[in-house]
């Protein structure tokens, strides 16, 4: 046994509601577990005790017993602790500390007294497996959010602690960039012995590697070896939902698990008919030939691309490629080398405000949309500088439980339904969402959803710029790629996530002619 929570309950200071309500969890040199939950549930609570920031940097008010290594994580110090647990936090713009890739990842390694030869082994060997060896003398603040995660972890394993607890990881990263990820846990898990716990939304990212599972919901944990959890959890991968609506015994946790358990069974599942999309209308926003240059690095070349009413535009692409830089381009953040951008029908306006009054953007970090003391004052603030009444707003986009919480004392998930409802509280024609589901849990991911297509079919337009495939399946009408800063690909949605596609869903990989696993009957 490598760690054990024993019927912990916690309170945040000033608070009246336990974050944690008799916790347990046991876990074993070498595991792996996934940890699952809705937002705010208490998923980076529980990490937080295994390195003792809580109660140690929190404070508040805890019961109960938490022991690492033999150790009393609650009166060990964090500086001990931080040779035994390596976290990776759901923000990884806050736990940044050097400046250059190279240093970050060795930073923690000199901090440790690892000899000179022994840490430069260890951060090249990293950096290699990781794909960020042509990135390693980048600074950090010219990375995308999914590059910086990659930093991030690469840094925490370099450390080779006995246990590793990682926060929404990969909610920016690409899929192969999320394939390579998890294959390196496996491998120190298999090498070093180095036991992992993951919490995360996208389950089909942790769960084929998963011995156990625990669900944190309302403070409450509970626990199940994997095979039991697939049939327990309120939430699950597309592909397992599939086999839950196809009787499958026992349920599959991967495509190749779901082909073979029909082609055992012998089922021909029925595909529902989707509704066909309306036309598109008259154009919102046109680029032509966009070029945009960060210093020497490109980052957007001669890049065209045309949205129109009624159509909910998503931007696939590996980390790096340029999505964010699009975006902010349109929005007016960063300056043009050469093209033009039109929106409405006219010349973008030169201001940022006199542009986002038409496309709205709410950025890959919610933290940067987020300054006042209250979510109510957050979104009241974007209504009197747009000149609107904040009555019904925070209800509206789905905000009303969390209006008297400070933005910064919330979860990522919380905080971006909050970035959502502060950005877009003016309505406007066009929406740019950067990672809208990052740390976002099912309900929010379906009501996001239905918001952007209700949208959509009223007039206006979105630009979704997102790795969560399964969210994109859901509300796209197109799919555009990027690459090295240039169009890979523009391809309507069913084109794009079926078979053979670019961006293949799950379910599109074991039943032809569906994207999702409520398109099909037994």
């Amino acid at each position: 046994m490598i760690a054990a929570i024993a019927a912990v309950s916690y309170w945040y200071p000033n608070s009246s509601e336990p974050a944690l309500r008799d916790a347990s969890l046991v876990v074993e040199e070498g595991s792996s577990w996934a940890l699952s939950g809705p937002s705010g549930g208490g998923k980076s609570t529980l990490l937080r005790l295994f390195n003792g920031l809580i109660p140690q940097f929190y404070g508040g008010r805890l019961s109960g017993a938490v022991h690492v290594a033999g150790l009393d994580a609650c009166r060990t110090p964090t500086r001990q602790l931080a040779g035994i647990v390596g976290m990776v936090f759901q923000e990884p713009e806050a736990q940044a500390i050097a400046d250059t890739v190279e240093e970050e990842v060795a930073f923690g390694l000199e901090q440790q007294g690892c000899p000179p030869a022994e840490m430069a082994r260890r951060v090249d060997d990293v950096l290699e497996r990781l794909g960020l060896g042509p990135l390693r003398d980048r600074r950090l603040a010219a990375l995308s959010g999914g590059e910086r995660q990659r930093v991030a972890i690469a840094a925490a394993l370099a450390l080779q602690p006995r246990l590793l607890v990682l926060d929404e990881p990969t909610s920016q990263i690409d899929p192969a960039g999320a394939e390579t990820v998890f294959a390196l846990l496996a491998e120190a898990r298999r090498q070093l012995g180095i036991a992992t716990i993951i919490a995360e939304h996208r389950l089909e990212r942790v769960l084929p590697a998963a011995e156990a599972v625990a669900q944190v919901s309302a403070g409450v944990v509970r626990t199940w070896r994997r095979t039991a959890a697939l049939a327990e959890l309120d939430v699950v991968p597309e592909v397992v939902e599939l086999g839950r609506r196809l009787g499958l015994d026992p349920l599959p946790v991967t495509v190749e698990e779901a082909r073979h358990a029909l082609r055992t069974a012998g089922l021909r599942p029925t595909v529902r008919t989707r509704v066909a999309p309306s036309p598109a209308g008259a154009p919102l926003v046109e680029v032509a030939g966009l070029t945009v240059m960060y210093g020497a690095i490109r980052a957007l070349s001669e890049v065209d691309l045309t949205v129109r009413e009624g159509e909910v535009v998503v931007l696939g692409g590996p980390n790096g490629s340029g999505k964010t830089s699009l975006l902010r381009a349109v929005a007016g953040s960063v300056p043009l080398v050469s093209g033009a951008i039109r929106l409405a029908g006219r010349a973008a306006p030169a201001r940022v405000r006199d542009r986002t009054a038409i496309a709205g953007m709410v950025p890959q970090d919610p933290a940067l949309a987020l300054y006042q003391r209250s979510v109510e004052a957050e979104v009241s603030e974007t209504c009197r500088f747009r000149g609107i009444s904040a009555a019904g707003v925070l209800d509206c986009w789905n905000v009303g439980d969390l209006g008297r919480h400070d933005p910064r004392d919330i979860s990522v998930g919380q905080q971006q339904r909050v970035a959502v409802a502060a950005m877009l509280a003016h309505s406007p024609r066009v929406w740019m969402l950067d990672e809208p589901t990052r740390g976002a849990d099912a309900g929010y991911r379906g009501w996001l959803a239905a918001r952007l297509r209700a949208h959509a079919e009223g007039g206006g337009a979105a630009i979704v710029s997102t790795h969560d495939i399964t969210f994109a399946a859901m509300v796209a009408d197109r799919v555009v790629g990027l690459e090295g800063g240039k169009v890979a690909f523009d391809l309507p949605a069913r084109v794009a996530f079926r078979p053979g596609g670019p961006l293949a869903t799950q379910v599109a990989q074991v039943v032809p002619g569906a994207l999702l696993a409520r398109e099909v009957d037994p």
